[in-house]
Parts: structure tokens; sequence; C-alpha cells
């Protein structure tokens, strides 16, 4: 799925490179079902309103950081910018960016800990 920040070769242009451990995500709305060749998972449409997590295009992700001990903690190299994933929908932080279009959209900045997975 292209962003508003894909050039039309579809190349991702976004023009943030977050920081720490953040991560900035397009949010798209969460599939009725996620079918692979391995399995299928649906959520019933009378329990999606209790359902915590929200599906989105990521941005950008940043390198990891340092407890106050010194101890690096690395993002996980499973992230890249432009692959789908899962978050957490609680989480606070909303931004807009502007797009290549020139209109603002609305973004998601979290920490790689509320990414729940990669679809």
């Amino acid at each position: 799925m292209k962003t508003p920040w894909h050039d039309k070769d579809g190349n991702l242009q976004f023009p943030y490179r977050a920081i720490f451990d953040r991560a900035f995500i397009f949010p798209t709305p969460l599939p009725e079902r996620y079918e692979s060749e391995y399995s299928m998972f649906e959520i019933p449409k009378m329990y999606r309103k209790y359902y915590k997590s929200d599906s989105g295009i990521l941005l950008s992700v940043g390198p990891g950081y340092y407890e106050d001990s010194g101890k690096w903690h690395p993002t996980s190299d499973q992230l890249s910018p432009g692959c789908k994933v899962m978050y957490d929908k609680t989480v606070p932080w909303g931004i807009t960016v502007p797009g290549l279009d020139g209109k603002e959209y609305a973004i998601v900045m979290c920490g790689y800990l509320d990414v729940r997975g990669v679809l």
C-alpha cells in the first residue's frame, strides 16, 4: 500500500527521521481478515471496538536507546520503513506531517515496543 510519502516510482520519501526508540506510522484501516499461506486471522465485527491494535505503514524507526547505566537497547531489525505493522492504538501521540502533495496527514508516533507485529 502506498502512503502520501511514496513517489511515483514507489520509493518512500518521508521527510523526518525517528530518533531513539521512536517509530512514525501512517495509520491504515484494520482489515477484516488477515490471510497468508500459513494461517488466517479474523476479528468478528462485534468485538472490533474492543480490539486494542490498529494497523499502518511504518515510515521511520529510530536505532534504539541507551539506559542510564549505559546499556544499549537496539530496535528490532525486523522493523524497516515501508513494512505494514500492527501497533497499540491507545498510544497518545498523533502529529501531522505534510505529504509530497502538500496536504497535511495525521500520523502516529510511538515507541517501537508499541509495535505489536509485522503483517
